[in-house]
């Protein structure tokens, strides 16, 4: 099964591929950009140039051309995350795939969809423009499994991100590797 790795705003990067290169098979990253790495300086000119193009849409559709009418092992992170929230609740979204959404924060603009396929969504604890316990409390579709890691800020998986913390990623990386693992064993 095909593995697609939705990043955050900063692209693909050497970090985010030292972070799955134990995992057996093949990943394919997704960037929000069309190159890899972020041609922005800052995190904050990425974010305002993501949303003023329409990002969430944009990148879900890149999502959906990259899976095909096809099942797929689906990760995302922060936009990535969100824009595959929004795939797994489209026509376009396979319904054998699995998805785990990491700190996808504005999923909870769209707290009305419903994943055609199971999903994972994980929360840091903290977050600055919302409560995550709030959004996990609101998830009460069959397929949505939530879950809030303790003691966490939103990017704590991103070695660019202030808010990184090595063993929350160690611990995290290992459920990844179970949730690949285990999927991968269906095919």
């Amino acid at each position: 099964m095909q593995t697609l790795v939705a990043t955050d705003i900063h692209g693909i990067n050497n970090d985010l591929k030292a972070l799955f290169q134990d995992n057996d098979g093949e990943i394919r990253f997704l960037s929000p950009w069309n190159l890899d790495g972020c041609p922005f300086e800052t995190e904050q000119e990425a974010v305002a140039a993501f949303h003023a193009k329409n990002g969430l849409t944009t990148y879900q559709q890149k999502i959906a051309e990259a899976a095909g009418s096809t099942p797929c092992l689906l990760i995302g992170f922060s936009v990535g995350a969100t824009s595959m929230w929004l795939h797994t609740a489209s026509e376009n979204c396979h319904p054998d795939s699995y998805a785990q959404l990491i700190y996808g924060s504005r999923i909870r603009d769209y707290l009305s969809l419903v994943p055609r396929c199971p999903t994972s969504l994980i929360f840091a604890e903290h977050e600055s423009s919302f409560r995550p316990e709030t959004v996990a409390a609101k998830m009460i579709h069959t397929q949505v499994e939530c879950t809030i890691i303790k003691d966490t800020h939103h990017g704590f998986m991103n070695p660019h991100s202030p808010h990184f913390n090595e063993a929350h990623t160690r611990g995290q990386l290992t459920q990844i590797k179970s949730f690949l693992t285990r999927y991968n064993k269906r095919d």
